[in-house]
């Protein structure tokens, strides 16, 4: 195949893939508008774009790690590069299976400065660490606060076992050992050295700072909540609740490997919202019966997970859109 063919294949490849992410985030976003519609609210954008700011810079300590891992193992993309890849790439996960986001966001690099297995290879060490820092959050907010909610025994049995699931491949001798079947270094050999100075300390370094992307990633949950006009008090009162729906969502639907996690995180933001929604329904107003704010929560939970839905694909695409016109 001579090199003009190869291009225009490439060129063809991208365009279907841009078409099938944006054909997946329209069908999702129509499914969410469903489930908006079916109870009358009046969005509050002052706290709805809080929630898309809150949800846009959420990725940012996970961007750090990665750089910081790149650099590691000897490899030197820019800041703005990095920024560039992750976003973009951070699309690829509307596409059925995980491997698009691996090769999004290695393909965006610099070839120069980095090498692709190397850069898949740390791609895919940043998510599981993020999903393994998730896994540990969310079962250690349903061990200390939430053992009572009514489906608190099993979520607590998942939250645990994906600690466990997804924390062990990134320790780092299985770590190391993955690349080396990946592929990793197969053309350098000097990577394997570089491969050694993945610690312990890194990985708790990871976990450490990619924590504030689920902090942020709760109080993009907690002004949603706010933004379709119920009144959660003080954040502090339910924040540990916020964490664990906005956490325990994106780490299930990840694992289930549905993508985007579709259905996953709006059944598990629902399951861990309800009995909150009834608690603050029945407060606003004292002549709500118990059952009367049950019904109503059910449908409020429903329309919450409905423009979380929408919030993170328009602030994922606002993003992206904004480095792609950049970076062109």
């Amino acid at each position: 195949m001579n090199s003009v063919w190869k291009k225009r294949l490439i060129l063809v490849a991208k365009i279907v893939i841009v078409l099938a992410i944006f054909g997946w985030i329209g069908w999702e976003l129509q499914k969410s508008w469903n489930k908006i519609n079916r109870i009358q609210w009046t969005p509050n954008y002052y706290w709805l774009i809080l929630s898309a700011f809150f949800y846009g810079i959420s990725y940012i300590p996970s961007v750090l790690f990665w750089r910081h891992t790149m650099w590691l193992f000897g490899q030197h993309p820019g800041w703005y590069e990095t920024f560039r890849a992750y976003y973009i790439g951070h699309l690829g996960k509307y596409i059925p299976g995980k491997a698009m986001v691996v090769i999004l966001r290695a393909s965006l690099l610099n070839r120069e400065r980095t090498q692709l297995s190397v850069a898949a290879a740390t791609v895919i060490l940043e998510t599981l660490n993020m999903m393994a820092i998730g896994g540990f959050i969310s079962a250690l907010i349903m061990v200390l606060w939430f053992r009572d909610l009514s489906v608190g025994n099993y979520l607590t049995f998942i939250a645990v076992g994906l600690m466990f699931f997804i924390g062990l491949p990134v320790f780092p001798p299985i770590f190391r050992r993955f690349a080396k079947q990946f592929g990793v270094g197969s053309n350098d050999p000097e990577i394997n050295q570089k491969l050694q100075k993945l610690r312990f300390r890194t990985i708790f370094y990871g976990w450490s700072l990619m924590s504030i992307d689920w902090v942020l990633l709760g109080l993009s949950l907690w002004a949603t909540i706010q933004g379709v006009g119920i009144n959660t008090g003080t954040l502090i009162d339910h924040f540990p609740q916020y964490v664990l729906a906005a956490t325990l969502s994106v780490v299930v639907g990840f694992v289930l490997m549905i993508p985007g996690g579709l259905g996953v995180r709006e059944i598990i933001i629902t399951q861990i919202t309800i009995p909150l929604l009834v608690t603050l329904l029945m407060n606003a107003d004292s002549e709500l019966t118990k059952t009367d704010a049950a019904e109503l929560a059910v449908l409020y939970a429903l329309v919450i997970a409905g423009v979380q839905r929408g919030i993170s694909i328009l602030s994922e695409l606002f993003i992206s859109a904004i480095l792609y016109c950049r970076w062109k």
